[in-house]
């Protein structure tokens, strides 16, 4: 459970507020995807790199207003989502304070495929918003082991098992594979297959994406409005938010994805190997 208050352990300095923008840049005003949940995004990946430690105060709303151009209105459904998730308490008077992280619960996944326990259904791209090549940036850079400047594919797409289930964004970088090499010459020159298999066996499929690990974490949180109206659920349904980091046979980071997973449609299971203690 989340806190409803956490501790403050001092003010914004300015040069931090300067070297969040710094690392961010700017939002992307022709992407689909809406401004309030690319500034989520965003702030949610500063927190994770550990830019921001628990306790701290994120920039202010004024401060998001003046460097990144946006409303008001766009800067609160960001934070709604922030809070939704748990990684922020929004405390009157003082602002957004990034929370105490969660208990983290470790589980390697082996299973290749999603299926309705009845086994009748198997797991499709039901859509892909959008694809394009993004700068990695800071965090990502950080995640996936490439330079800040080097391009990712970044991929928006739906997952449906006989109705939309799930939501991700998904970072792959570019020379994870010749493949993915050639087609982001050509700009986002993805081909993906809509009613295929989904996103990921798609990219291992059509463009040698090597899959041999995944690190999953799990958390719970609720769906947003792009959430709700693109999977077609009640306003702030509970949902699974799940974060994959793909790695191949060298352990070498090759894409990193972000769900949001119903929770009325699926659950997760972990199998656990117990070893003597040596």
């Amino acid at each position: 459970m989340i806190p409803s208050t956490v501790t403050v352990i001092g003010p914004r300095r300015p040069e931090q507020v300067e070297q969040f923008f710094d690392r961010v840049g700017q939002l992307d005003r022709e992407s689909p995807v809406p401004l309030y949940y690319q500034l989520q995004e965003l702030l949610k990946e500063d927190i994770d790199a550990g830019h921001w430690q628990p306790g701290q105060i994120l920039p202010s709303e004024s401060d998001l207003e003046a460097g990144l151009g946006v409303s008001r209105t766009v800067i609160r459904k960001a934070l709604d989502v922030l809070q939704a998730d748990g990684q922020v308490i929004r405390q009157k008077g003082r602002g957004t304070v990034v929370a105490q992280p969660k208990l983290r619960y470790d589980a390697v996944a082996t299973a290749q495929e999603w299926l309705h326990e009845d086994m009748s259904e198997r797991a499709v791209l039901a859509e892909v918003i959008d694809v394009r090549l993004v700068n990695a940036g800071g965090n990502l850079g950080k995640l996936l082991q490439v330079p800040a400047a080097n391009q990712l594919f970044e991929i928006t797409a739906v997952t449906s098992v006989g109705e939309p289930v799930s939501l991700t964004q998904a970072y792959l970088r570019c020379d994870a594979s010749p493949e993915l090499t050639t087609a982001s010459a050509v700009n986002n020159g993805l081909l993906l297959e809509i009613g295929g298999p989904d996103l990921l066996h798609q990219l291992a499929a059509r463009y040698g994406l090597q899959v041999h690990r995944s690190e999953l974490s799990v958390e719970a949180t609720t769906a947003n409005e792009f959430e709700c109206r693109t999977l077609s659920i009640t306003d702030r349904a509970p949902m699974f938010l799940v974060s994959t980091l793909v790695s191949d046979v060298d352990d070498a980071p090759q894409a990193f994805l972000r769900s949001v997973i119903r929770t009325d449609q699926f659950r997760f299971t972990a199998t656990v190997v117990h070893t003597p203690p040596i």
